[in-house]
């Protein structure tokens, strides 16, 4: 099996949450949690749903990083929020931003995501 089968363990404690409290959230026991950080049973649709919007992550987050080749860093997510967070305008102008300095990074580094 493998050593970090899903990523829970993981976001469950960035959160500063016990077993137990991720089992309240989620409504099931905390034996139940530790069996699916432990990949026992193996994390299925229904379980990454029911984890995902407790731990504030998207159900694939949930997946070891090498599983999930669009997994983005905490500066992607912080960079998406603001983006998020703004007006029209000010998406308007990150936007331009981003089309002018693009085409000037030099050559693309192959980090196994799709060019955007």
């Amino acid at each position: 099996m493998d050593e970090n089968p899903n990523r829970i363990r993981e976001l469950r404690l960035a959160k500063g949450w016990s077993q137990q409290r991720l089992a309240d959230e989620v409504g099931c026991s905390k034996m139940q949690v530790s069996g699916l950080e432990r990949g026992k049973p193996k994390l299925d649709q229904d379980w990454m749903r029911r984890l995902a919007g407790p731990l504030g992550v998207t159900p694939a987050d949930l997946l070891p990083v090498e599983d999930n080749p669009r997994a983005l860093t905490e500066e992607e997510w912080a960079l998406i929020q603001q983006f998020r967070a703004g007006d029209d305008r000010g998406r308007d102008e990150l936007q331009r931003v981003a089309d002018v300095l693009l085409p000037f990074r030099g050559s693309p580094v192959d980090n196994g995501r799709d060019a955007a």
